[in-house]
C-alpha cells in the first residue's frame, strides 16, 4: 500500500497520472491518495506529486499511532509533518506523536536520516507513511525554459511534460513530432524511455539535440514536417506525446491550425502501433473533438483536461487511444 501526496498543479491530472502508472486508488482525501500498486519504482517518474510513501495507516486526532515504530526504523530517523488543513491543535498533536515515537538523541538525525516518517495532517485525520521517494522541486526548476542551453519563451513546463508522458502510459518508444526545445524528449529520456523527435525548423532540431545532450539524454531527432512523419521515420512507435504550435506567435508553415491538426492526426495514426496512445495539446477554441469526428479518426478519447495558459488562451489536453477504425 502506498501513500502519495500530490501537488496542487491541476484539479484532476495528478490523480489520473497516478492511475496511469498502475495505482489502484482506494482513498482520496484532498491531495492525499492511498492505493495499491505492483511496481512502486514506477512512481518515481511522477511529475505532479511531491511524496511517495509506504502507507503505515491513518488515525484520528484522539488516537494513537497505528504502527509500531520499532518495526520500521532502520538506523537514525526523522519525523516530518505536513499541515494540509488539520482541524486539531497541530503543535499539541505533533508533541504527542513525537512522544510515541520515543526518540532519543542517538536515534534522531533531522539532516540525514536513514528512515523518514511523514505525517500528513488533514481535517480530523492523520495519514502516516515511511518515505520511499521525495521529488526535489529544484530538479524540474533546473530544466525549465530559460535554464536550458537552448530555450524559447513559450515552452511546456518540465513537470507538465512529465505528467503528459505518464498519462500516455508510456512504454517503449516515444515520439514527439513537434519537439520544439525538446522538453518532452528530455523528460521522457530521464524517465527511462526511448525517445525520438522531429520538428520542421532547423533551429528546433539542433536546439533539442543540444538540450538532450546537456541533460544526459540519448535519442534521435530529425527534421520533418508533420505531414511527412511516416516517410521520414518509416517505422511505428508505442506512444506519441506532443504539444503542437498554436499560440499567437506559432509558425504553422502557412497551414491553417485546423488543417495542421487534421494532417497531424492522420500521420500520427500511421506511425502509432495498434493499441498505442497519443497525448496532445490544443487550444480550446479550435474544436478538436469536432475534427476527430469529421475525419473519422482512428482515435478514441480516453481522457480530457482543460487548463488556462495565459490571457484568454485555454489549453485542452487529450489522451487518445488508437482503435481499429480507418482514417478517412
Amino acid at each position: 500500500m502506498v501513500l502519495i501526496l500530490v501537488g496542487g498543479f491541476h484539479p484532476e491530472m495528478p490523480y489520473e497520472e497516478i492511475k496511469a502508472l498502475g495505482v489502484d486508488i482506494e482513498e482520496r482525501d484532498g491531495r492525499v491518495v492511498v492505493g495499491e500498486v505492483e511496481d512502486v519504482e514506477k512512481l518515481e517518474r511522477l511529475g505532479f506529486s511531491h511524496l511517495v510513501l509506504k502507507c503505515l495507516g491513518s488515525f484520528g486526532v484522539d488516537e494513537k499511532l497505528p504502527f509500531d515504530p520499532e518495526k520500521y526504523i532502520e538506523g537514525k530517523f526523522a519525523a516530518r509533518f505536513k499541515n494540509l488543513g488539520f482541524s486539531g491543535s497541530r503543535e499539541e498533536k505533533k508533541e504527542e506523536i513525537l512522544e510515541e515515537l520515543n526518540p532519543n538523541i542517538e536515534s534522531v538525525d533531522l539532516d540525514n536520516p536513514d528512515t523518514t516518517f511523514y505525517f500528513l495532517m488533514k481535517g480530523e485525520k492523520i495519514y502516516v507513511g515511511k518515505l520511499i521517494h521525495r521529488f526535489d522541486p529544484t530538479e524540474f526548476t533546473e530544466r525549465k525554459s530559460g535554464m536550458k542551453p537552448y530555450s524559447r519563451p513559450v515552452s511546456l513546463k518540465p513537470r507538465e511534460a512529465r505528467c503528459w508522458i505518464n498519462l500516455s502510459g508510456a512504454r517503449g518508444d516515444l515520439l514527439d513530432p513537434f519537439c520544439g526545445t525538446g522538453t518532452i524528449l528530455v523528460e521522457a529520456g530521464l524517465a527511462g524511455y526511448n525517445v525520438y523527435g522531429s520538428d520542421s525548423e532547423d533551429d528546433m532540431v539542433s536546439g533539442s539535440i543540444t538540450n538532450m545532450k546537456h541533460y544526459g539524454v540519448e535519442g534521435e531527432v530529425r527534421k520533418s514536417r508533420v505531414q511527412n512523419l511516416s516517410k521520414i521515420w518509416n517505422r511505428t512507435f508505442d506512444v506519441v506525446v506532443t504539444d503542437p504550435p498554436y499560440g499567437r506567435s506559432a509558425k504553422v508553415c502557412s497551414v491553417g491550425i485546423k488543417n495542421l491538426y487534421r494532417s497531424s492526426l492522420k500521420e500520427i495514426e500511421s506511425i502509432l502501433k495498434n493499441n498505442g496512445r497519443c497525448v496532445i495539446g490544443c487550444p480550446s477554441n479550435m474544436g478538436f473533438e469536432k475534427i476527430l469526428n469529421e475525419t473519422g479518426s482512428v482515435f478514441e478519447v480516453l481522457n480530457k483536461f482543460t487548463e488556462k495558459i495565459h490571457g484568454d488562451l485555454i489549453r485542452e489536453i487529450f489522451v487518445l487511444g488508437k482503435t481499429n477504425k480507418k482514417f478517412k
